[in-house]
């Protein structure tokens, strides 16, 4: 359910962009953000065991710690973990930086609203398929080492496609082929991890990654003033294929998805 609203969300608020411009979005999202932690006050949380216990800098870092050590204390979770941190390090920045990327290809807000759409929307019907159709274990490892690595490539031909049309398919193929993966790579994921400390686990591992979109948004910006945005997209997603095939060709990766 997270996916898929995350998903409609973003393909919908691209199409306003393309409607009503960026500034308005941008009006729109800070509302949006405080209606939502209005909203927050009438939420009502069931009790439980650590209900009540406060809440502060020490106990989150002591947290932090355990999942860490918990993470590398698995052979297969620390080969998991840190090439996904790496792949959102790397390819994180581009999604944040296709406006400017867009505009330098004479390509209008408009045509940027509609790209964006699609390869939020795809992401969208490739949640719904996976959530139709069962895949065998042997099928999940193809999905996934596939998936991932072919996404990558799709992007950097999306980055040196000449029009606007052939921009749309690529994207489409590698938001598609990018969602398989990383489903598959969640859904064993979220199994492998130890019940009494995934709440830890999956929060240190959220914490980094939105610490890391932000981190690639700066040093693709950093870089894409220096260099072209698209060389810079490109050397960034080749390194995250290099990543994401030893991750995926990896022995314990298959052994992984298999047992989960």
């Amino acid at each position: 359910m997270n996916s898929l609203i995350n998903m409609a969300g973003t393909a919908f608020s691209r199409v306003m962009v393309a409607f009503l411009g960026v500034p308005l979005i941008v009006v729109i999202n800070g509302l949006s953000n405080l209606y939502s932690a209005v909203t927050e006050l009438f939420v009502n949380v069931p009790e439980t065991v650590q209900q009540g216990q406060p809440v502060s800098l020490k106990s989150i870092a002591w947290d932090s710690r355990d999942a860490v050590k918990m993470i590398f204390s698995d052979k297969c979770l620390r080969i998991f973990v840190p090439s996904a941190l790496i792949l959102n390090l790397l390819s994180a920045g581009p999604l944040s930086l296709m406006l400017p990327f867009c505009m330098e290809k004479n390509l209008t807000v408009d045509m940027y609203g509609y790209l964006m759409s699609v390869y939020t929307a795809v992401s969208l019907l490739c949640v719904v398929m996976l959530g139709i159709v069962k895949m065998q274990p042997k099928a999940r490892i193809w999905v996934m080492d596939l998936g991932i690595s072919a996404a990558e490539v799709f992007m950097i031909l999306a980055y040196h496609a000449k029009g606007f049309a052939s921009m749309c398919v690529f994207a489409f193929l590698a938001s598609f082929l990018n969602c398989a993966g990383n489903t598959v790579l969640n859904a064993s994921l979220m199994l492998a991890l130890p019940e009494e400390r995934r709440g830890a686990i999956l929060g240190f591992i959220q914490s980094v990654s939105v610490g890391g979109v932000a981190l690639s948004a700066v040093i693709y910006g950093f870089l894409g003033d220096i260099f072209p945005p698209y060389m810079v997209f490109t050397v960034g997603k080749a390194l995250s294929v290099l990543s994401m095939l030893y991750l995926c060709f990896h022995p314990e990766t298959k052994a992984f998805v298999l047992k989960h």
